[in-house]
């Protein structure tokens, strides 16, 4: 089989950039080695409600995969936004803005306005430092490094609440300030993400698109330099021809890997990938740079809420455990994802995995304080229908100051011609998904040659 693209991973950029490839008449092969769509953003049903690997929403104000949808025409249905943002003060859950005010607001106000007169080019010098440091330099006031702080929580997992990248948190920030006129913009994708995930696939087959699913890429081919196609891992050699011990080869101009960094070596035979390219993948990949995760899936007859049903709750510790994260009911946001009469709720926190990667002791002794945390925090979860834990190491890469921005793998690997990479783990801007999407958007004009113009006015890096 031959194509113009072979595009490695149904994950969200995955299926981006097939779309976009696709619907540009490219002949595109999506391969996917799950039974189920969008990588580490899929979500299945359990218990009659949708729940996924974690709590995504997207935040994307307009300009990536929302952007993505309208020219495809899938729709995507944004949620309503959070109507207010507790967090937890050691005791009690109060709003933010009880944090700042007074003059404490004369200092947020010239975190923003200092952040609007800055292009997004000159936030990549801010690589190395913590938000703080950024923020320092327009305001001594702890409220004000508090709300920002606070938001990043709920959008950067890292396992320290105060060492958060400065240049990823303002990315956003701006993108949000600018698109948006606020601090924050979030959504839940109305249907649910499996939804959409569906639709892209199925657009993505009427654009004359082929997935491959279940199928696994066992190596990405390369000779002098240039990528000539992939190779699927055998099953039995009687059923499949064309390469040894059965693997069939898939010839291609171009290949996407959508995959997270760690993964990205599994592909290649030793000694293709450029030096340069393995050493920031080996960092990267390090156990002690992945964003860890652990929380319940929660539901109850009632909302486990801290003020809203509409809401974005964050603490920097809970009086347990001390980890910090954040909590969302997503039955607020969309009802239809669970059944009538109930209510779905996760709750969870980052953790360290210098310390704590596959320590089972430790990390069962922590669920056992965080359900104590969640029954004082939100004490309707004390009456909940069942709980559902859930371990996640491998989330990403963590945002801390020097493992974002040019030190992650650009979409471009110039030294292998044809050959892209697309994802989260990246080098790219924004959150989780949003993120992913922009790689997608990235790595698919770098196919084509130049951008699209149905895109000529998005961020990208």
């Amino acid at each position: 089989m031959k194509y113009d693209v072979v595009v490695i991973g149904a994950g969200t950029a995955g299926l981006v950039s097939a779309c976009l490839l696709a619907k540009q008449g490219k002949r595109v092969a999506l391969v996917e080695r799950h039974r189920y769509l969008g990588g580490r953003a899929m979500e299945h049903r359990f218990r009659g409600h949708q729940i996924g690997l974690g709590s995504h929403l997207v935040e994307d104000p307009g300009d990536s995969l929302t952007r993505v949808c309208e020219f495809i025409d899938v729709p995507l249905r944004h949620s309503a936004r959070s109507d207010s943002m507790p967090f937890w003060d050691r005791t009690r859950w109060r709003p933010i803005q009880e944090f700042y005010g007074g003059a404490s607001k004369q200092g947020l106000k010239r975190c923003i306005e200092a952040l609007t007169q800055t292009s997004f080019e000159d936030l990549d010098r801010w690589d190395h430092a913590s938000l703080r440091e950024w923020m320092a330099q327009h305001t001594s006031e702890e409220g004000v490094f508090q709300v920002w702080e606070a938001i990043s929580i709920l959008e950067q997992i890292t396992d320290k609440w105060y060492d958060h990248s400065a240049s990823e948190n303002l990315y956003v920030r701006k993108l949000h300030y600018e698109r948006k006129r606020t601090a924050g913009y979030s959504f839940w994708p109305m249907g649910g993400w499996e939804r959409l995930w569906k639709e892209m696939a199925a657009r993505f087959l009427d654009l004359g698109g082929t997935l491959l699913q279940p199928e696994t890429v066992e190596r990405v081919l390369v000779r002098d330099g240039r990528v000539t196609g992939v190779a699927l891992r055998g099953k039995d050699p009687e059923q499949r021809g064309g390469g040894p011990a059965g693997r069939e080869l898939i010839e291609a101009e171009h290949v996407l890997v959508n995959a997270p960094v760690w993964d990205l070596p599994k592909l290649f035979d030793e000694g293709v990938l450029p030096w340069s390219l393995l050493q920031r993948v080996r960092l990267l990949a390090n156990n002690r740079n992945k964003a860890c995760w652990l929380g319940y899936w929660i539901a109850a007859k009632e909302p486990v809420i801290a003020m809203s049903e509409l809401e974005m709750a964050s603490f920097a510790a809970t009086p347990r455990t001390g980890l910090g994260g954040f909590t969302l009911n997503f039955t607020g946001y969309d009802p239809g994802i669970s059944p009538a009469g109930e209510y779905l709720t996760c709750v969870g926190a980052a953790f360290d995995a210098t310390l704590h990667y596959g320590n089972r002791q430790w990390i069962d002794r922590k669920f056992h304080e965080l359900w104590l945390d969640i029954e004082d925090m939100l004490p309707a979860a004390r009456g909940a229908l069942w709980k559902k834990p859930h371990l996640v190491t491998t989330y990403g890469v963590v945002n801390r100051p020097g493992l974002v921005g040019a030190v992650r793998p650009d979409s471009m690997v110039r030294e292998i011609e044809g050959l892209w990479l697309t994802g989260d783990t990246t080098r790219s801007r924004g959150i989780g998904i949003d993120k992913a999407a922009r790689t997608g958007i990235s790595a698919s004009e770098g196919v084509l040659g130049g951008r699209l113009g149905f895109f000529a006015d998005t961020v990208r890096y």
